[in-house]
């Protein structure tokens, strides 16, 4: 069957992905740990209820398997972290640590999920290192033994948070996006307080937990 023959079949939406419909200030959604569909209309049922059969199959095969790397990222975004939390345990030490780092260059909201992410961060395993990749891990152990860092963020919002940059400009970047008149905190730390650095998206991004 073709995606428009899909797209024509009328279906009643999966019992499973009906909670996971709001109301959005101009279209509703359906935001499903394992399926998005932004906007949301009743007439794509059909190919959204063939796309969810198909990733929890997929699922399923990844679990089975211990291929717990592809089971993470088989979620949407917003839902990665918690599908970590589903197989951490599961996890060898270096592949923890590489997951985990992973999700976090790929998220938009750690600030939010804050006491999650330390609690994450702060496990007794071994390999902490591969949080970062070979190159990050180099240049972070070319920094001197003290740095300045820099945190852009909106007053009475998000001051508080593990993510700094060594690249003051990028951080006037993130106080003032979305069009707002943010601010900037400098702080200077010791190195050996660094719990990573990373520029995999091209942010000079310090990691600090205290």
């Amino acid at each position: 069957m073709d995606i428009q023959s899909i797209i024509n079949k009328k279906e009643d939406l999966h019992k499973d992905l009906k909670p996971y419909i709001e109301e959005g200030s101009y279209f509703p959604m359906l935001r499903h740990p394992l399926i998005f569909s932004v906007p949301y209309s009743p007439v794509m049922n059909a190919l959204i209820n063939m796309q969810y059969k198909q990733k929890k199959q997929l699922e399923t095969k990844y679990l089975k398997a211990k291929n717990y790397s592809s089971y993470v990222w088989l979620h949407e975004r917003p839902y990665r972290i918690q599908a970590f939390l589903n197989v951490r345990e599961k996890l060898k030490d270096k592949d923890y640590w590489e997951t985990l780092g992973d999700i976090w260059r790929d998220s938009e909201n750690i600030w939010q999920n804050k006491m999650l992410w330390l609690a994450l961060l702060s496990v007794d395993r071994k390999y902490k290192e591969y949080f970062m990749n070979e190159e990050d891990r180099r240049f972070l152990k070319l920094l001197p033994k003290e740095i300045t860092i820099y945190r852009g963020y909106i007053k009475n919002q998000n001051k508080s948070g593990y993510s700094y940059t060594l690249n003051k400009e990028k951080a006037k970047w993130f106080a003032n996006r979305f069009g707002r008149n943010g601010l900037v905190e400098t702080r200077t730390v010791k190195k050996t307080d660094v719990f990573a650095y990373t520029n995999q998206r091209g942010e000079d991004e310090i990691i600090i937990l205290k």
